[in-house]
């Protein structure tokens, strides 16, 4: 929701003079909701894409005292409620006109917060991180290295940080926390958001949902209109011949991203001949143990050959 005390934020914001608290108070007011995520975004753009002429400095704070004081003068002149009202709305667009004209025409020498990027190629910047965009619109901070990166439309990151869970992506209503790792998240559809893991571990949740973790080659999907969260099965395609149990033991947990351990590694050694097709994690294990005469356990993070 957009209020008054919220488009003086955001003036504040634009000028350059956001105090701490003032910061905490529009990342809160961000997350809140689509809307002011989207209105802001729609000011940033407007922002950005003014002339670069210069103009003189402008005191928001009392540039609002002023404009404050005028509105609660109070009016000598009786008037009915219609025009009372017709005169609040009057008021509120003239507020809203004020707002804007703060905005886009002061403080052009200010830097703002954040940077746009909408050109489809790669960008590199100096913590490594690597955001390849594909279609839509990438926002993040100038300043703050582990700032949240906000994402309208797809994009792929590569991102090696030295914090674990340092950089998240917001897209939407959602969050994809970085566990070292590189993904893709697509949120081309506001109603559904995509998230694929090539490397590493990332935690895709909401506001209201804990959410899931995936991991590499793992991909998952929210569906905004249910609030849930949903694990896309992997299936893969293999040719073994004559290949030992131990390297196709390596290459499963390479493409799964899941940990299959051998408990008679003496066993790693025995060959096996077999082709899946589309097939996966699960169903390969029950073959490969029915054929070499082993059965296959669950653990918390994988699987035990034995």
């Amino acid at each position: 929701m957009v209020t008054n005390d919220t488009d003086r934020l955001l003036a504040r914001y634009f000028a350059g003079e956001l105090s701490p608290q003032d910061q905490i108070r529009l990342e809160k007011w961000l997350t809140e909701s689509q809307e002011n995520e989207d209105y802001f975004f729609d000011l940033t753009r407007l922002y950005q894409s003014m002339g670069t002429a210069e103009y003189p400095s402008f005191d928001i704070q009392k540039a609002f005292e002023k404009f404050d004081g005028h509105i609660e003068q109070p009016t000598t002149e009786p008037v009915s409620d219609e025009k009372s009202k017709r005169k609040y709305l009057v008021w509120a667009l003239s507020a809203a006109a004020a707002v804007a004209l703060l905005i886009f025409f002061y403080n052009r020498g200010q830097q703002d917060t954040y940077t746009t990027f909408t050109e489809k190629r790669l960008y590199s910047f100096a913590d490594s991180t690597k955001i390849d965009l594909k279609e839509g619109e990438v926002y993040l901070s100038k300043t703050r290295t582990n700032d949240t990166i906000y994402l309208k439309g797809k994009a792929s990151f590569e991102m090696e940080s030295e914090e674990t869970g340092s950089k998240i992506v917001k897209a939407g209503n959602v969050y994809v926390k970085d566990i070292g790792t590189n993904f893709t998240v697509d949120a081309n559809t506001p109603d559904s958001i995509h998230v694929s893991v090539t490397e590493g571990e990332v935690q895709f949740y909401s506001d209201t949902n804990a959410g899931i973790n995936l991991k590499m080659n793992q991909s998952g999907y929210y569906l905004s209109g249910s609030d849930k969260f949903y694990r896309v099965i992997v299936k893969g395609n293999f040719r073994f011949n004559e290949t030992t149990l131990g390297e196709i033991i390596t290459r499963l947990n390479t493409f799964y991203g899941q940990q299959i351990e051998l408990k008679d590694k003496k066993k790693g050694a025995l060959p096996i001949t077999v082709t899946f097709t589309d097939e996966d994690l699960p169903t390969i294990l029950d073959v490969v143990a029915a054929t070499l005469n082993l059965k296959v356990a669950n653990k918390d993070n994988g699987y035990i050959l034995e």
